[in-house]
């Protein structure tokens, strides 16, 4: 038999948190004694000088932390990712996100051999994964009646479900004794912090042995099949799949009742036209788990849907396993989760190559719309038809037999920008299997504030401009191709980018020429501190003036008028963009947009009736 060893020293939420703390903040290999003076200046020196420590294993436990040599607990130590998203998530009073994460190490990490946290045991029991299956058979467990279960598997070699019937019978009976042996496992700090966590919780009533401990319930309700399909525990054997308790099984998912709102939708428009504010207001819906992705070129199938990849076991040995990317993981999560609304959010679709992101789960995307000939009985909103793929089906089914579909609570939302060059194409194939939605491109629902809002000291404001030079752009057809996209969205930009930045004023002499006089005596050195603050004070306005030709003056230039710039510039005057936002920047009020020809400038500022 095996030995199980598990941290002893703190369960603390300030000691364990202060831990995560000192790791997150160094985010790199840490000398022992480094972090035993931090954490004594966090936490106090009145402690035992090797209680600090042995402070470190709960977080190496749960794989937040991990030793550079798990022979010596006195070697260096470093967090990990899922140690990273867990003290962010404290740090923002995150609950999901906790539970999320303590969900994700129960199914990652082996709390048997070798663990970081444990390194000298030898067992194949997992206490937390067996104190969980144990709750939810038993409806509760006490401490008492978890040690009576660890001495009863891991000393005395019995079975599980023997084990659960005596706990039971003793429950009725009232003589729950614990052997002397049994005792060195009623404390057990992994589950005092799974209970200060969240992620388990007391009823206040009181049992055989103890407060009633359970999986806190919001806990159960939101990962429930991922906790009954958790691994026992493996006696004398090294298993690393699942235990998969058939009366439960994943399958039983299919035919559950599920949301139907599953979609594939994509919304199209010109740059700064409002598509990811629309997302965002309207379909992040209340209670939605969210996932963001961004295509680029770069962006591959392996990123999206998965890759296999080589691992080193702790036995040297190179073996190779199936890494799920975040399509494989929100598919995932949105079947075992079958009351709960998904929705992954793609955005600048067009900015990768989207087919063969997709690959074969593009077929994935025609959904069922109605319940005609539907003989498997899968909601509106599945995927229409399943593919075959045995790493997907593992990932999300646990049977890499399953066909694979999009579950009807998981909705597709992309965006695309209509103006984007140099990018790849959307099929009609691609196209025609996602909900078209054009954003469309007006000041009707656009904030007064920013609609409003004045172009530094020129007197225009922003709806004003905007309204002016997309009509010369729609006016630039002949000459332009798709000219209609190359409009300027209603938020191309922000409020901040329009605002005037006073220390611009000038005396007489004008802001160009005070600019060069001041610069010439900085180079010189013989600027006084006077002068050296007013050129401060002209650097920094000059760079709040320059955002908006910077933003929005090039692209009309490099991009919308590449090709006639006389369209809208006056180029008899200026004839390269430089010259233009040079201009633009060390003018004044309206002489700003002298760079446009005499017909914008008029529509910019009509006379007077």
């Amino acid at each position: 038999m095996g030995k199980i060893v598990m941290p002893k020293n703190s369960a603390l939420l300030n000691e364990i948190e202060s831990v995560l703390k000192i790791y997150y903040e160094e985010g790199d290999w840490l000398a022992n004694d480094i972090y035993k003076d931090r954490l004594k200046a966090l936490i106090g020196d009145d402690q035992y000088s090797s209680s600090y420590t042995k402070k470190a294993q709960i977080t190496s436990y749960f794989g937040f932390t991990v030793w550079e040599d798990i022979s010596n607990t006195h070697s260096m130590r470093k967090i990990t990712e899922s140690g990273k998203e867990m003290y962010s998530a404290i740090l923002a009073d995150d609950k999901y996100k906790i539970q999320d994460v303590l969900m994700r190490s129960l199914e990652t990490v082996k709390f048997g051999r070798n663990n970081f946290g444990c390194p000298d045991s030898d067992s194949d029991i997992e206490p937390p994964a067996l104190f969980i299956r144990a709750s939810l058979d038993l409806e509760y467990l006490t401490y008492k009646e978890f040690a009576y279960l660890l001495w009863r598997l891991e000393d005395k070699g019995g079975n599980y479900t023997d084990a659960v019937q005596e706990l039971k019978q003793c429950r009725i009976n009232g003589n729950l004794v614990l052997e002397e042996e049994a005792n060195k496992y009623a404390d057990c700090k992994p589950i005092m912090i799974l209970l200060r966590w969240g992620f388990l919780s007391e009823d206040g009533e009181t049992g055989t042995g103890g407060k009633h401990i359970s999986v806190a319930p919001e806990v159960l309700d939101r990962y429930k099949t991922k906790l009954y399909n958790l691994k026992i525990y493996n006696i004398d054997m090294d298993c690393d799949d699942p235990h998969v308790d058939p009366d439960r099984a994943f399958v039983d998912y299919d035919l559950m009742d599920r949301k139907q709102f599953g979609k594939n939708i994509l919304l199209y428009g010109v740059p700064g036209s409002g598509k990811s504010w629309t997302i965002e207001h309207e379909y992040c819906l209340p209670n939605t788990v969210v996932e963001r992705l961004v295509f680029h070129p770069d962006y591959t199938y392996a990123d999206f849907v998965g890759q296999i990849l080589p691992d080193v076991d702790e036995d040297k040995m190179v073996t190779y396993q199936f890494i799920s990317g975040p399509f494989t993981n929100i598919m995932r999560e949105a079947y075992v989760n079958p009351g709960t609304r998904y929705l992954l959010i793609i955005e600048e679709i067009n900015r990768g190559n989207a087919p063969a992101i997709f690959g074969e789960v593009f077929q994935l995307l025609d959904r069922k719309s109605n319940m005609q000939d539907t003989s498997d009985g899968l909601p509106i909103g599945t995927s229409e038809y399943g593919i075959t793929n045995k790493y997907m089906a593992k990932t999300i089914y646990g049977d890499d037999t399953h066909k694979v579909r999009i579950p009807s609570n998981l909705s597709i939302v992309a965006t695309m920008n209509t103006s984007d060059q140099n990018v790849f194409t959307l099929d009609t194939a691609f196209q025609r299997r996602w909900y078209m939605r054009l954003i469309e491109n007006n000041f009707d629902n656009v904030r007064e504030s920013l609609a409003n809002a004045q172009i530094l000291d020129t007197g225009v404001t922003w709806k004003t401009f905007c309204t002016v030079i997309n009509k010369v752009i729609v006016g630039n057809k002949a000459k332009m191709a798709s000219a209609e996209d190359k409009r300027l969205g209603v938020y191309f930009v922000q409020e901040s980018d329009l605002k005037y930045d006073e220390r611009a004023d000038s005396d007489d002499v004008g802001l160009r020429t005070e600019y060069n006089a001041l610069l010439k005596l900085e180079r010189e050195s013989t600027i006084d501190d006077a002068s050296m603050r007013r050129l401060e004070d002209i650097r920094e306005a000059l760079k709040s003036i320059r955002i908006f030709p910077e933003k929005v003056i090039k692209y009309l230039w490099d991009d919308a008028f590449k090709f006639n710039p006389e369209a809208l510039f006056d180029t008899s005057r200026f004839d390269n963009l430089e010259e233009i936002i040079k201009a633009f920047v060390f003018s004044n009020e309206d002489e700003r947009f002298s760079i446009f020809n005499k017909a914008v400038r008029d529509s910019l500022y009509p006379p007077q009736q």
